[in-house]
């Protein structure tokens, strides 16, 4: 619980510091407008990592080696490995990070509005 708290915190210090390099001063809408892109590129990063270790993305790899390898290269495309098995990099920090930005983006967003 409290890593989760440190990584939001983190990712909230860096979309306010991008306020004010972006903006100059700190306003609502700089803030529904760096927010949304910071979430964004992390829910994007988090979900290709999710993809690809949960095996979804091997199938469409494994296709792609087979179609662009040359004749005497066969056996040598069977062996390796799939990408899910290569890649261990976790998603959790990247969406704990995401979904709660987007979510306070979301708020902000409401509030602009009323």
């Amino acid at each position: 619980m409290k890593s989760n708290s440190i990584v939001f915190s983190l990712s909230q210090f860096i979309i306010i510091i991008s306020i004010y390099v972006l903006y100059g001063k700190f306003t609502l809408l700089g803030y529904i407008n760096v927010s949304f892109f910071i979430s964004a590129i992390l829910l994007f990063i988090g979900g290709t990592i999710y993809i690809i270790r949960t095996g979804s993305f091997d199938f469409f790899a494994t296709s792609m080696r087979k179609v662009f390898v040359r004749k005497g290269q066969q056996e040598a495309i069977e062996s390796m490995r799939k990408p899910s098995e290569t890649f261990s990099a976790n998603p959790a920090w990247f969406f704990i990070a995401g979904i709660p930005t987007f979510v306070l983006m979301l708020v902000a967003l409401t509030w602009y509005y009323m």
